[in-house]
């Protein structure tokens, strides 16, 4: 499901809910800063991928921003000025029937194998998340 720059698979199938958490918690534990991190879905995603990812961030203790719909040119306007740790943007690839994650660092910089994706990847794979004892808030800008 980890491919060089994102994430891919069927949610409910490839892509199940705790796997997306996992994600959501993998990101968060390896952002190198506090801050809040932005979730902005595409027109297409599925919500129980965005649900799923928000859900997992907010569980590491990190607070999560609710982006609503748009593009990677909607993460960066957000993120610059909120000031965020990282982002994801979540969309549906319609041709191949998947849902895509991009993982993003600080001032919206996508998140690639060579620069942390595998190591996200093998928190993802080993799964050994100790939840944070706060709950990360969610605030919505939609």
């Amino acid at each position: 499901m980890f491919s060089g720059f994102d994430i891919r698979g069927r949610f409910g199938d490839t892509l199940t809910v705790e796997y997306v958490w996992n994600v959501g918690k993998g990101l968060a534990d390896w952002l190198p800063t506090d801050g809040q991190v932005i979730v902005v879905s595409g027109p297409s995603a599925n919500p129980g991928v965005v649900k799923a990812l928000i859900e997992g961030i907010r569980l590491q203790g990190r607070g999560v921003i609710d982006g609503g719909q748009g593009d990677k040119q909607t993460l960066v306007q957000i993120s610059s000025g909120a000031q965020t740790a990282g982002g994801v943007l979540v969309s549906h690839d319609e041709l191949e029937h998947l849902e895509t994650i991009e993982l993003f660092q600080e001032e919206a910089t996508p998140i690639s194998s060579d620069t942390g994706l595998s190591q996200i990847a093998s928190l993802v794979e080993a799964g050994n998340f100790v939840p944070a004892a706060t709950k990360g808030e969610l605030t919505s800008i939609v």
